[in-house]
């Protein structure tokens, strides 16, 4: 029996040593989701207790919305998404805000031309639209317009009524391959540096620890920022992109409705110029190609905004996240306040 016992033992405690390990570091949290997504070890744990993600939420959803005016309508991707400590309730302290579902809008550049050639912007008294679009899509979105289709008001409605939530749940279960491969990769992030985790995140070794509370000098980035590089960068997408956001402009300026689009940078061009070794990691140029072009349109440079809060901020984009933390959010709140005083 004890023989038995012994050779169990032999089996089994290694497994129960990986999962113990997986149990105690895998994120399982939707965010912070480069750190579920690489198989990148949770070593900060109280790292997001300086965050207060306790605020009110001011805005209102499309979807759940009986008004019908309201001075700025927001409609984005993730960016947007951030809820209580996102851009678009810190600009309801000052606005009234109506932001359109993600389940409206998968591509937010094609979901607002077809907004503009239905009836919503006539049923819907809206001053300000904001565009938000995040860098590593913004291209891609605007290679996939069709500028016959239209959105109504009635299509909305039928959206909203055939919606069904689906609470995404991220669990480790006891027998799953994360068992074996989440200690693997987590030897990685202590041993190796500028490596691809799981296929999908990036760890990088970075020249300053200034740039994270935890004080880390590693930057974790979201592989389509690099793989999209190549195409954000050529100069004719960003015309043709410029093209499509001064012709939705001009159809809401004929509904007395303002444009501002707002790009949001990757994380992975945000942080370029910290990156040590940049061998293998292409320059982002697409905000600079598209700052030169003429708009019709209120634009904010949010790379430049951050760009230089990294001088003196930290936590300008969450350490193990894609996203910009709650600095980054009033930060580019008031700078769409700002640009709106200063609209004619």
């Amino acid at each position: 029996m004890r023989k038995f016992i012994f050779k169990t033992l032999l089996f089994t405690l290694p497994f129960l040593t990986l999962y113990s390990f997986t149990y105690l570091f895998y994120s399982t949290a939707e965010s912070p989701d480069l750190l579920r997504l690489g198989y990148i070890p949770n070593v900060y744990k109280s790292y997001r207790e300086v965050f207060d993600f306790n605020k009110i939420k001011k805005f209102e959803l499309l979807s759940k919305s009986s008004n019908r005016k309201f001075e700025i309508l927001t409609i984005g991707d993730s960016f947007s998404e951030q809820n209580v400590i996102g851009y678009k309730n810190e600009l309801a302290n000052d606005f009234t805000v109506l932001h359109v579902d993600r389940f409206i809008s998968h591509n937010q550049i094609q979901t607002l031309m077809n907004l503009v050639k239905g009836d919503f912007f006539d049923k819907y008294k809206i001053k300000y639209v904001v565009l938000q679009n995040v860098e590593r899509y913004i291209i891609e979105n605007s290679e996939e317009i069709d500028s016959n289709c239209t959105l109504t008001t009635n299509d909305i409605d039928t959206l909203v009524a055939n919606h069904k939530a689906k609470e995404e749940v991220f669990k480790y279960d006891f027998f799953s391959r994360a068992t074996l491969k989440f200690p693997l990769s987590s030897a990685k992030f202590f041993l190796k540096n500028n490596y691809l985790s799981n296929e999908v995140v990036y760890n990088v070794q970075l020249n300053a620890k200034s740039l994270f509370s935890n004080n880390s000098d590693k930057l974790l980035f979201y592989f389509q920022d690099l793989a999209k590089v190549e195409k954000n960068n050529l100069v004719e997408n960003s015309i043709n992109l410029n093209d499509i956001l001064n012709t939705i402009s001009e159809k809401l300026q004929q509904k007395n409705v303002k444009l501002i689009v707002l790009p949001s940078p990757d994380k992975y061009d945000l942080y370029y110029d910290y990156i040590v070794d940049k061998k293998n990691f292409t320059k982002p140029l697409f905000f600079e190609n598209f700052k030169k072009l003429k708009k019709d349109y209120i634009y904010i440079d949010s790379k430049e905004i951050l760009s230089e809060k990294l001088k003196t901020e930290k936590d300008v984009y969450f350490f193990d996240d894609t996203h910009w933390s709650p600095v980054s959010s009033k930060l580019i709140a008031n700078e769409i306040k700002n640009s709106i005083k200063k609209a004619p």
